[in-house]
This record gives structure tokens, C-alpha cells and sequence, in this order.
């Protein structure tokens, strides 16, 4: 009976071990896909500060008297932006699923923002292909003027969530000590 009750002992011991190991490797998995979440939002919080930057630089050029080639030059810098900008929030929404939800709403917001950038770049660029001498025209205007708004936007609520996260993080580690 004692060997039998210890046969038992060790295969209860194996599968609470085996069942703690696979909480332990999921919560695991978990922190990790958050702190990737949260590096991706770092970088994309640089990111956004130098399309801010960018943006306001090319509305400044609808008030003065640049050739349509420093134009061109700008947006071509803003489009290479975008376009990182969009692998990093590719990567984000692929990691969606693992992320807290206030990264996922975070997410969700942004996105809308980015396409705004991207369609009213792509705008700027036609204007530019079609009528390069035409930099006063009153739709390339708005398209800069939206673009350098969108611009402002994503900046802020990126740089909101990642102060929003780095308060958040703070907060927890903080909960923990006086937990102890």
C-alpha cells in the first residue's frame, strides 16, 4: 500500500510540476509579447517625433517660396517615415493578440491615424507628379495642412501610451513591494 501511495505521490507531484511549468512558460510568454509590444511602441514613438518634425517642416514650406523639388524632397522623407511607420504597427497588430488590453486599444487607434498620413501623402506626391508648380493650390495645402494635423496626432497618442505603459509598469512594481 505505502508503494502504491507513493507511485501515486510522484505522478501527482510530475503532473502539478508539469501543470505549474506550463502556467509558468504561458505567463512567460505573455510578459514577452507584452514587452515586445511595448519596444515596438517605443519605437514608434521615435518614429512619430521625427514625422512630427517632418510634417511641420512641409507645412512651413506652403508659406514660403520653395522649389517644388524641396517639396518633393520632404515628402519623400515623410513617405520613408510612413512606411516604417507601418511595418511597426504590421508587427504590433501581428502581436495584437498576446498584448494588454490598453495596447490593443492603443492599437486600434493609431491605425486609423497612420492610413490618414499615408492617403494624404499619396496626395501630395500626385499634386507634385501632375502640377509641380502649383504649390499654392488650395487642395495640396489642405493635404500638407492634414497631414502635419494627422502628424501631431499620432505623436501624441503614441508618446500618451507609452507614458501611459511606463506609469502603468511603475505602478505594478511598486503594488508588488508593498505586497511583500
Amino acid at each position: 500500500m505505502s508503494r502504491l501511495f507513493s507511485r501515486r505521490s510522484v505522478r501527482w507531484s510530475a503532473w502539478l510540476s508539469m501543470g505549474l511549468l506550463v502556467l509558468l512558460l504561458a505567463q512567460t510568454s505573455a510578459m514577452a509579447a507584452a514587452a515586445d509590444v511595448t519596444a515596438l511602441f517605443q519605437q514608434a514613438r521615435s518614429l512619430a517625433v521625427q514625422l512630427n518634425r517632418d510634417a511641420a517642416t512641409m507645412e512651413s514650406f506652403t508659406r514660403s517660396n520653395l522649389s517644388w523639388q524641396t517639396h518633393s524632397a520632404q515628402i519623400t522623407t515623410i513617405r520613408d517615415h510612413i512606411n516604417n511607420a507601418g511595418s511597426i504597427l504590421s508587427q504590433m497588430q501581428a502581436a495584437r493578440g498576446d498584448a494588454k488590453p490598453w495596447h490593443q486599444d492603443a492599437i486600434d487607434g493609431i491605425t486609423p491615424l497612420l492610413k490618414e498620413m499615408a492617403s494624404n501623402t499619396d496626395g501630395i506626391i500626385s499634386h507634385l507628379n501632375e502640377n509641380p508648380r502649383r504649390l499654392r493650390d488650395p487642395n495640396y495645402v489642405q493635404f500638407v495642412r492634414s497631414n502635419a494635423q494627422s502628424a501631431r496626432q499620432l505623436s501624441t497618442a503614441i508618446g500618451n501610451i507609452v507614458d501611459f505603459d511606463a506609469t502603468r509598469s511603475r505602478m505594478e512594481e511598486l503594488a508588488g513591494k508593498v505586497g511583500q
